[in-house]
């Protein structure tokens, strides 16, 4: 039976009877995933962890991969039930004492049967295994508590957590070197600058479908056709819409936004080479995330895709693009303001109104506000 063997510090907060010991020591990830369970709320009853996130573990992983710097102080909390004796004094040099906590648990048991459970940093647990199993975490377990306190500190835990400002954030970072600050931040997907937010990231990181695209003010070499705009304005949408698996998660936004536009990109490659096209303008960015975000909301709902699984995304954006015509987006347009409120919203009436059309069968231009009437029956051929 392995047996788990491990220095450590214990202390009581409080005094009083039901106060639960404390124990702090270093782990490595993938071990503790062997002897601390993760119950999730929906798929038992007295689970206290809520759905792991799989942008989330990604996150972790890509932190930890972006940077050889890059850490986690933060402490993994568990409740771990060990025998009385599992924690044990040694005597050291000098009249000092340190402690060891050592417990046995049987190999390939099941989570129900696990003696530690996990109650915050699964994410942080699961991203660093993927990383690399032997990755060192801090713990801090709470030895032999009640069901009781490992409830309440659950509930704390996760309801008390407050997000610092962003401009606490600046005024911190007003001693350090802001290029090499900045830089590093990037590697957590965060940013000092207000302006562009994470249309940095969306321009530097691999898989981003817009890698080397973005036209900042300062000239930069490479076909760099969007403005940071288009890119600020389209994940600003997708924030507002709400949906739950994406609040409050850059990871998982960034993730939602480069899954619909690879689609995109795969599909239609072509326009992202064909001069005067339109889906790469300002309007054409965000018309179509907009188009594309609403569509996917809509199967969400009615419980169809799982916002979190890049596969399920790119497979139903395919079918989404099956009922639009790229030749769209190369059609000459009607002169006026589309950048604006109305004429945005003619774009998407348009989208809307062309899958229509390719559902019952008619041309794909029928009826159609923003666009020039088009020729003859070619236009139609992919």
């Amino acid at each position: 039976m392995p047996r788990y063997d491990y220095p450590c510090l214990t202390a009581r907060q409080r005094d009083g009877a039901d106060i639960p010991e404390f124990c702090s020591f270093f782990a490595p990830a993938g071990e503790v995933l062997t002897w601390a369970a993760i119950e999730r709320i929906q798929e038992q009853q007295g689970g206290f962890q809520r759905m792991a996130n799989p942008a989330r573990v990604r996150g972790v992983k890509r932190f930890f991969e972006q940077d050889p710097r890059n850490t986690i102080p933060t402490a993994v909390i568990v409740t771990l039930r060990v025998p009385t004796n599992a924690l044990t004094t040694i005597p050291c040099d000098g009249g000092n004492v340190s402690k060891r906590l050592s417990f046995e648990v049987a190999a390939g048991i099941p989570d129900t049967e696990k003696p530690g459970l996990v109650i915050d940093g699964q994410h942080r647990l699961m991203g660093a295994k993927q990383f690399d199993t032997a990755t060192l975490v801090p713990v801090v377990a709470l030895l032999n508590p009640s069901q009781m306190e490992t409830a309440f500190q659950f509930l704390v835990i996760n309801n008390k957590a407050a997000k610092v400002p962003t401009d606490h954030l600046r005024r911190l970072a007003l001693d350090y070197d802001e290029m090499g600050l900045e830089h590093r931040l990037r590697t957590a997907r965060l940013t000092l600058k207000k302006n562009y937010a994470l249309v940095g990231q969306v321009d530097e990181e691999q898989g981003s479908p817009f890698q080397a695209m973005i036209r900042w003010p300062t000239p930069r070499p490479g076909n760099r056709v969007i403005v940071p705009a288009a890119i600020e304005s389209a994940l600003q949408y997708i924030e507002d819409q709400q949906l739950q698996p994406l609040k409050d998660d850059t990871d998982a936004l960034l993730e939602f936004f480069y899954a619909i536009w690879n689609a995109v990109k795969a599909q239609w490659a072509d326009l992202w080479e064909t001069p005067n096209a339109h889906l790469l303008t300002k309007v054409g960015v965000v018309c179509l995330t907009q188009y594309l975000t609403d569509s996917l909301a809509k199967l969400y709902e009615w419980g169809e895709v799982d916002l979190n699984d890049i596969t399920q995304l790119s497979q139903r954006t395919g079918l989404l693009l099956a009922t639009q015509a790229k030749q769209f987006w190369a059609a000459e347009w009607k002169e006026g303001g589309l950048d604006t409120t109305a004429g945005r919203q003619l774009v998407i009436d348009d989208l809307q109104r062309m899958a229509r059309n390719l559902r019952a069968r008619l041309p794909w231009f029928d009826g159609m506000a923003t666009i020039i009437r088009p020729g003859p029956p070619p236009l139609l051929e992919e």
